[in-house]
């Protein structure tokens, strides 16, 4: 009987038929020689059969309905145009339909079931964008008058960056922008819920800095931003009625963490403070940038990130506190169900973190797993299994569909997966063996204990998280096992559960003892992470590669961590396949970023070389590590090579063409003929012997790449110059797009057309 019939066994049937199959080929069931191929590839097909019924007997399959549900996410943001509602929604609803009447056909269930899945995930991303849909700001305002409630302050370093939910805009903007982030040079004094008046330059949200890196407007998007921007002169009080609801809850909830804030500063002084300050209420403004860097080295900067870390400590130690206190009183203990009691009071608390550290995203998504944890531990169900993080995922990604593209939700997960998978492989093992006081088993029941635990953790999830580290950040922390092997038990065993206490103390004034030994902790793991930091050789840098890679990796992974029968080990050549085409990339010759301010071209030694003298050092930057290069902008060699004068720039390409960046119309026709190709803004003059890159055509196109093939370049842009606008797209300029690239010209009058007006060169914050 095949295995698709086995539905309309029924579940004892299919029990019964499964442990028969298992059986046989327990007994070391071998095709015979004699049959020849056929009987080889028909006993491959029974093996395959027998093992894939085996995981659909243990329910294997519901594990990968958030990986069809992820797959539909990704297919819509992959779309080379917005969909329109009906057709994916229409889609949904017929496969769902379809799905539920052939219910009893096993095989076409699990196909239409998965096929079901993957629309469900495609709507759901279009529905998604429909939600927030808004108004994106299309061209820089050089000035406006803004009056504007303050949602969010973020302090930095070098001033305060505000998040304003707009009231009115003088003169009046291109189009109504609701919400806009912008940039004061120094301390503002604005406070969250505080209505101001300012007068700001504003621009659209910023573009990748390349095709195919991250797009800070399709995230600005998703978080209601219209536009960003730079304060001009001072911050002002303004008058603009009763404030809205929103904004009062936020200004309320400010209150509160500022007050925790200035508490934990006052008792804690310095960056310990600061970083005590981050693990409650998420501000991480006063820490220096030294001591970020140095965390990063030691790849302990996620713990100032209240995320999955933080909420599962909280939980874990309020958990543990309730449960042990109320096995104190064994009459009500007895009686009650004390682990249901615990969890619930747990989620509590897990709630109330989540608004005092400012329920940033990462946070939300932090807390839906540990939710899901915490009501399935009062329902006697798993704490932490598979299904109990497929149902976590499916949650998060109905609610943020749009996570599943950042760096954030794919390392969480990747850890999580990881970490649960190989203690689900490995504990049942050991407690089989742990009888054997010297047998493996036994050792490694000890290993999943104690400290040798963490650091077994630590490398499992370290491992998990580097694909989409290299892939998001171009960077491997070689030192992450260590530096969280040292750093991670101070703030799991010391510093939270004093911070906690603390926290509790607090009204009753006893709190000031119990900050002193935070401090203390704290203190421990700077010299701690600076002294991991120092060693040398911990950071490389990697080059980007391509999503194929990472998605066949991430494939690899998922089969491995999944399923539980030889079938898992198909996803050990998908992950060296993956693998395998990483070096398959093909680097660019030329970049342009979105603004047409900062270009780069390849040297003759293969390193990029700047030849903007006034461009962008973050886009830079993120050039220089998605080609895998660790030099910074500053580096000397980064403009060797590059001549400039008042009418421009000039370097060697690596096959011996001229690049000129011109930007004067009289040495434009000089270019013409001395350079094989013109990067301007200004009208390339008729004839003109150089291949010409109109900058103009940067507005429809966002950055752009060339990339040589043979004689020819082949172009890659952020978006496509014409159709496929996406909603995070800004709006496109009027008018016809001049041509990106033109061939050269040997015919018609010279005319040279007056230049048009340069891009602002002033450094932009891509994340506001």
């Amino acid at each position: 009987m095949p295995v698709a019939r086995c539905g309309r066994l029924g579940e004892h049937g299919l029990r019964a038929r499964v442990r028969a199959i298992a059986q046989v080929i327990g007994q070391g069931a071998h095709p015979s020689l004699a049959g020849g191929a056929s009987a080889v590839f028909g006993d491959l097909v029974q093996r395959l059969q027998v093992w894939g019924a085996l995981e659909l007997e243990r329910g294997r399959a519901f594990l990968f309905l958030p990986i069809a549900f992820g797959s539909g996410i990704l297919i819509y943001f992959a779309a080379p145009d917005e969909p329109t509602l009906l057709a994916p929604l229409a889609l949904t609803i017929l496969l769902a339909g379809l799905t539920f009447r052939l219910r009893t056909h096993h095989g076409t269930f699990l196909a239409l079931a998965g096929a079901a899945m993957v629309s469900c995930g495609f709507t759901v991303g279009a529905l998604r964008s429909a939600w927030v849909a808004h108004p994106v700001l299309g061209t820089e305002v050089p000035y406006v008058r803004l009056t504007a409630w303050v949602e969010a302050v973020e302090r930095r370093e070098g001033g305060d960056r505000l998040t304003l939910l707009v009231v009115s805009a003088e003169p009046a903007l291109p189009v109504r922008i609701e919400r806009l982030r912008a940039t004061a040079r120094a301390a503002s004094g604005a406070k969250t819920g505080s209505a101001i008046a300012i007068a700001a330059r504003l621009r659209p949200p910023a573009d990748p800095a390349a095709p195919g890196l991250f797009d800070f407007g399709r995230d600005a998007f998703y978080s209601g931003v219209g536009a960003t921007g730079f304060v001009i002169g001072q911050v002002a009080a303004a008058n603009a009625g009763e404030a809205p609801r929103a904004i009062r809850l936020r200004a309320a909830l400010d209150r509160l963490r500022s007050a925790i804030s200035e508490r934990i500063r006052a008792a804690i002084p310095g960056p310990a403070g600061a970083i005590a300050d981050a693990l409650v209420t998420g501000k991480r403004d006063g820490i220096p940038e030294g001591l970020n860097e140095a965390m990063r080295a030691a790849g302990t900067y996620h713990i100032l990130s209240i995320s999955g870390f933080h909420m599962a400590l909280v939980a874990a130690l309020v958990f543990a506190l309730v449960r042990g206190t109320l096995a104190l009183f064994p009459s009500f203990a007895l009686r009650r169900r004390v682990k249901a009691l615990a969890a619930l009071v747990a989620l509590v608390v897990s709630t109330a973190y989540l608004v005092i550290s400012g329920a940033e995203v990462a946070t939300q998504r932090s807390w839906i797993m540990i939710a899901v944890v915490l009501i399935g531990v009062a329902l006697d169900r798993g704490a932490l299994t598979l299904r109990t993080l497929a149902l976590a995922a499916l949650v998060v990604l109905a609610l943020s569909p749009e996570s599943i593209i950042g760096p954030s939700f794919q390392m969480s997960f990747a850890a999580t997966l990881a970490l649960v998978a190989g203690y689900g492989m490995l504990r049942p093992w050991a407690e089989r063996h742990a009888e054997n006081r010297a047998g493996a088993g036994r050792a490694l029941l000890s290993l999943t204990n104690g400290i040798a635990g963490l650091a077994t953790s630590s490398f499992v999830a370290s491992l998990a998280t580097t694909p989409y580290s290299a892939y998001h950040f171009n960077t491997l922390q070689l030192f992450g096992v260590a530096g969280n092997l040292l750093g991670a038990p101070i703030i799991e065993f010391v510093v939270m559960p004093l911070e906690i206490l603390a926290l509790l103390l607090w009204p009753f004034g006893f709190d000031q003892p119990v900050w002193s030994l935070v401090g203390s902790g704290i203190h421990w793991f700077v010299w701690l992470m600076e002294w991991v930091a120092s060693w040398p050789g911990g950071r490389i840098v990697v080059p980007s590669f391509s999503p194929l890679s990472l998605a066949l990796i991430s494939a690899g992974i998922i089969l491995l961590a999944l399923l539980t029968t030889p079938l898992r080990w198909a996803g050990v050549p998908i992950f060296l396949v993956g693998l395998g085409v990483l070096p398959l990339r093909d680097p660019p010759d030329i970049l342009i970023d979105g603004e047409g301010g900062s270009i780069a071209v390849r040297g003759s030694d293969g390193r990029l070389r700047a030849l903007s003298p006034r461009g962008n050092r973050f886009t830079l930057q993120r050039w220089l590590l998605s080609d895998g290069d660790a030099r910074q902008p500053a580096h000397d060699t980064i403009r060797s090579g590059v001549t400039c004068d008042p009418q421009g720039c000039g370097a060697i390409l690596p096959g011996g063409d001229r690049i000129v960046v011109s930007t004067d119309p009289e040495g434009l026709a000089d270019d013409c003929r001395e350079a094989r190709f013109v990067v301007t803004r200004i009208p390339a003059p008729v004839p003109c012997a150089a291949r010409v890159i109109d900058l103009r055509a940067i507005a429809w196109t966002g950055a752009v790449t060339l990339h040589r093939a043979g004689t020819n370049y082949r172009i890659e842009t952020a978006r496509p110059a014409a159709g496929g606008a996406r909603p995070w797209h800004r709006p496109r300029p009027s008018g016809a797009m001049p041509a990106l690239l033109s061939e050269p010209t040997t015919a018609g009058p010279v005319v040279v057309a007056p230049a048009a007006a340069e891009p602002s060169t002033e450094e932009a914050d891509p994340a506001q």
